[in-house]
């Protein structure tokens, strides 16, 4: 550890007994002092000399953060050099932020009285600890120092995110999230408290300092952690804004589902149907919607299931024409169709598009709705209770393969955008597919009835993608059970037949 710089203009008295009556005109004679030294350092203005102290407080930064033992007068605190570290810090969270969300995301006009919520606390805190202490200069010595701390904690915290977003390290991501994160927090809270603790005051102006500390900046930023400035669409509420549950959505709502089940056309004895159920998970961004859209257009033109489709949408523009994507609508819509269609001969298309998580849970999210997650299991049994006996379920969504081991059986056929272990890509804002989406639906599927050849063309293309855009591989899955393989293989070559084209 690096000793203390004493100031040979203004010592602390030994023993950390400082009279009384000299408490003024020592903080001042301090204060005059680290003015000159400041002004020795070089002209007062001009943008080399801002540079010098703007680094000179961010060096001073990264010993508090090693735990060195830093003097208050190796920072630069003034006015200017804490507007400087402010400045400093928002744009390193902004430029972090957007690395690590990447084009995808948005500015968050909302967090930026957030983001500076706790610099009126660090000058109240100052201004506090300047009068108990008889130390007017701490109005600025104690913001500085602490912003300086912050900075690379906070790069720190960045630079684990990145790495957690390696497939080798992504078990790192776990412990940046809360409650780990606040450890980070934590070691900027004990940096900053040793800061106070090496300073040679009064034992018990040591004592109030630290408590002061605690209640006025400590406990308001535990409670109220700092937003980030560039955010997904999924944190900013969405591309199209936010459901509002008005008497008009909840009055329709009450009412859309039952119309639509109400109006399944009813399987025939002898003539196999395809069913298509649609599950757009996630209202934060809109590409789920559209993919979802999509696919239904595509199904009823090529595969026939037109009359025979049930959409469920989590999106503000389909509040009042679609559904809501939820667990229960879907138990709802399985149980129907398995009364509808003839099971012995018709099949089931059932396309679920959402955000998808590393413990295999589908996104279901329509804020300020609570919903609850839809996980492979709730799937399985849902189809199971439903009776229905050929399936072919499509997981378009991160780690889906989750969904592979508790859905397969020998009349069931499932596709999954990625492996159970890695992400799929394309989620951005203003996309129309998913890149699985993309090449399976909007391109393998339209020249083929094959689900399977549909699959091999569509990893091909993912595949190439990926390679291009140095993304690591999603590594789509494919199971296909012994009997659904046959059976799909004879409602391909009718569909090919019947549409005067080559299987």
């Amino acid at each position: 550890m690096d000793m203390e710089r004493p100031n040979p203009t203004a010592p602390d008295p030994p023993g950390g007994q400082h009279p009384a009556p000299h408490a003024q005109s020592a903080g001042a004679a301090t204060e005059a002092a680290r003015s000159a030294g400041d002004a020795a350092q070089g002209p007062g203005t001009g943008r080399d000399a801002y540079v010098r102290r703007l680094l000179r407080n961010l060096w001073g930064g990264v010993r508090l953060a090693l735990f060195f033992r830093v003097a208050p007068d190796q920072f630069c605190a003034t006015p200017l050099a804490l507007a400087l570290l402010a400045l400093c810090d928002f744009l390193l969270n902004l430029a972090v932020s957007f690395f690590l969300v990447g084009r995808g995301g948005s500015f968050a006009y909302s967090a930026v009285p957030g983001f500076f919520f706790h610099l009126p606390l660090l000058l109240f805190c100052g201004y506090l600890a300047g009068r108990l202490l008889g130390r007017p200069s701490l109005v600025c010595d104690l913001p500085v120092a602490l912003v300086s701390l912050s900075i690379p904690i906070e790069l720190s915290h960045a630079v684990l995110e990145r790495l957690a977003q390696l497939r080798q390290l992504e078990w790192l991501d776990r412990y940046l999230e809360a409650p780990h994160y606040y450890r980070f927090f934590g070691w900027w809270a004990l940096a900053g408290l040793l800061f106070l603790l090496r300073r040679a005051w009064p034992s018990l102006g040591r004592c109030c300092a630290l408590l002061l500390l605690f209640a006025a900046l400590v406990a308001p930023l535990w409670i109220y952690p700092r937003p980030d400035l560039w955010v997904s669409a999924a944190e900013s509420g969405g591309e199209s804004g936010e459901l509002q549950v008005t008497e008009k959505v909840l009055s329709v709502q009450a009412r859309l589902l039952d119309g639509q089940l109400a109006g399944l056309l009813p399987g025939v004895r002898g003539e196999p149907y395809f069913y298509f159920v649609g599950f757009a998970g996630d209202a934060t961004q809109d590409v789920f919607l559209k993919e979802l859209l999509s696919a239904e257009k595509l199904f009823a033109r090529r595969f026939g299931t037109a009359g025979r489709s049930i959409l469920l949408a989590n999106n503000p523009q389909t509040a009042v024409t679609l559904p809501f994507a939820s667990a229960t609508n879907l138990y709802q819509t399985l149980a129907r169709l398995g009364q509808v269609m003839n099971r012995d001969s018709d099949v089931l298309v059932l396309f679920l598009t959402s955000h998808g998580s590393r413990e295999h849970e589908l996104s279901v999210n329509n804020t300020p709705l609570e919903l609850e997650q839809l996980t492979p299991e709730m799937v399985r049994s849902m189809l199971k209770k439903s009776g229905i006996t050929w399936k072919v379920v499509i997981v378009s969504a991160c780690y889906a393969g989750g969904f592979i081991d508790p859905l397969k059986d020998d009349r069931t056929l499932v596709i999954t955008a990625a492996d159970a272990k890695s992400e799929s890509f394309g989620c951005g804002a203003g996309e129309n597919y998913t890149w699985f989406g993309e090449a399976f639906l909007d391109q393998a599927l339209r020249s083929t009835f094959s689900f399977t050849e549909a699959f091999e063309r569509a990893c091909e293309t993912i595949g190439k993608w990926e390679d291009e855009q140095g993304e690591t591989p999603s590594n789509p899955q494919i199971w296909v059970g012994k009997e659904i393989g046959r059976k799909l293989a004879v409602l391909e070559q009718g569909l090919a037949t019947a549409h005067g084209t080559k299987r």
